[in-house]
């Protein structure tokens, strides 16, 4: 169940981040799913921070050349 939290919060973290990295590259979701043969609704999903397998997210990171920095807070 904590597993499952913890793969939530993270998408949800990391989705909107996504979606700013893609709106500062001036891409529409249509090039980038194009680019990574993803469907939109895809990528929609993932930039929402939605249940989408974490390897789809790790190929749109990738896709975007970035690194995952995890920092533990209180």
């Amino acid at each position: 169940m904590k597993h499952q939290k913890i793969q939530e919060a993270w998408r949800q973290e990391i989705g909107p981040q996504l979606r700013q990295i893609r709106l500062e590259k001036k891409h529409t979701i249509r090039h980038v799913a194009e680019q990574l043969k993803f469907s939109v609704d895809w990528i929609d999903i993932i930039e929402c921070g939605g249940k989408l397998s974490l390897k789809k997210y790790y190929r749109l990171i990738e896709y975007y050349d970035k690194k995952i920095h995890i920092q533990l807070t209180d």
